[in-house]
């Protein structure tokens, strides 16, 4: 089954002319066609635009179903993450990222599909600091390993990013029999042990792209967004969308990656021998 993907930070709904435009996001999303779309920075984390939902505002503009998963609890809709989907919101639920000192983050888990798919999706958001996005790492792993009964992440009592996994445990991240997309705003420049970890073990679907920044939008310097899929998915076709709309749109230039889905043939979760 041929479905489309697609991450972006929408930056607020305000684009590099400084003007907030909820239409025109909605309008840029329309253009690309997703079936499922992975949004961050999704509301108004100052107070300083007209209060309304923007994730419900874009998901009935563009006319799909929508999880959110809010960082910052900014009356009266909250900041944070949203996953829009074709098919209906089957699960969701949000972790927590932060990290003492910084900004809120989150990774929001939604399960899309119907009667013949069944689609888990994390989207995430990570932060600026290298220990951050380390720390942020282990909590995603929690997320992703959750189910296959693994050896709990062994956290340092004072430097708690010095989370360890067993190798063993994390490899089998390579073996999901399940039909997975992690993707968002990961902000891993440059590459460190975020990248390293998920590249090793996914498929990172932009990795062979030959303009594969994402920002800054009206001139891409760097590799902020990335979107990584389980092996029950191949990739058939796969860009950073450039046109005149979305340069101006956001700060960042989404993702679009049109892939192939494999029947599931077993449960949701890891088949462990």
């Amino acid at each position: 089954m041929r479905l489309r993907v697609v991450t972006w930070n929408v930056h607020g709904c305000v684009g590099t002319d400084g003007r907030f435009a909820p239409e025109r996001t909605a309008d840029a999303l329309i253009e690309l066609a997703p079936d499922v779309a992975f949004l961050q920075e999704v509301g108004d984390n100052r107070g300083v635009h007209p209060p309304i939902d923007q994730a419900m505002t874009i998901a009935q503009a563009v006319g799909l179903h929508c999880a959110i998963g809010i960082t910052m609890p900014r009356e009266p809709f909250g900041y944070g993450n949203c996953t829009l989907s074709r098919w209906p919101i089957l699960e969701s639920s949000t972790t927590d990222l932060s990290y003492i000192g910084r900004e809120p983050r989150a990774c929001l888990r939604a399960v899309v599909g119907h009667e013949s798919l069944r689609l888990t999706t994390l989207n995430v958001h990570l932060g600026l600091g290298a220990s951050e996005r380390r720390y942020q790492l282990g909590r995603i792993l929690e997320t992703l390993l959750a189910d296959y009964a693994v050896e709990a992440a062994r956290h340092h009592r004072q430097f708690p990013w010095l989370w360890r996994w067993r190798r063993v445990d994390v490899d089998k991240l390579a073996a999901l029999q399940e039909p997975l997309v992690l993707a968002g705003d990961f902000n891993d420049f440059p590459p460190g042990p975020v990248t390293r970890t998920l590249a090793n073990r996914l498929a990172d679907l932009g990795a062979r792209l030959p303009a594969r920044a994402t920002w800054p939008s009206r001139r891409p310097l760097l590799r902020l967004d990335r979107v990584y899929t389980s092996r029950a998915i191949a990739a058939a076709r796969v860009e950073v969308a450039r046109s005149p709309l979305l340069r101006v749109a956001s700060d960042h230039l989404p993702i679009v990656a049109d892939v192939e889905v494999e029947a599931l043939a077993l449960p949701l979760g890891l088949e462990v021998a």
